[in-house]
């Protein structure tokens, strides 16, 4: 479980630092434009703390450690509700 909880953390980090990347290469004009854009919009779904950082200014070495942090909440939740439906099984 915490092998789970410590890889899904990991990959939140990495979805986060790719988008900080992302946004610090890309030009102003095109990052604006992109927002609007389905492909960027589902970054929302990949990196939540993207719809909080349009409304609250965010460092952005702030993004990563949040993201990774939402992912393990959401792995620990999971796994929490996974044992309760299914105690008997060891995973």
């Amino acid at each position: 479980m915490k092998r789970r909880i410590t890889t899904w953390a990991s990959v939140g980090f990495l979805v986060a630092c790719c988008w900080v990347l992302y946004s610090f290469v890309a030009p102003p004009e095109l990052l604006l434009r992109s927002l609007r854009e389905p492909v960027v919009q589902a970054g929302f779904i990949s990196c939540p703390i993207l719809f909080f950082a349009r409304h609250f200014p965010l460092h952005f070495w702030w993004v990563p450690a949040i993201n990774a942090t939402t992912y393990a909440v959401v792995c620990l939740l999971f796994e929490m509700l996974h044992r309760k439906v299914h105690p008997g099984v060891a995973t």
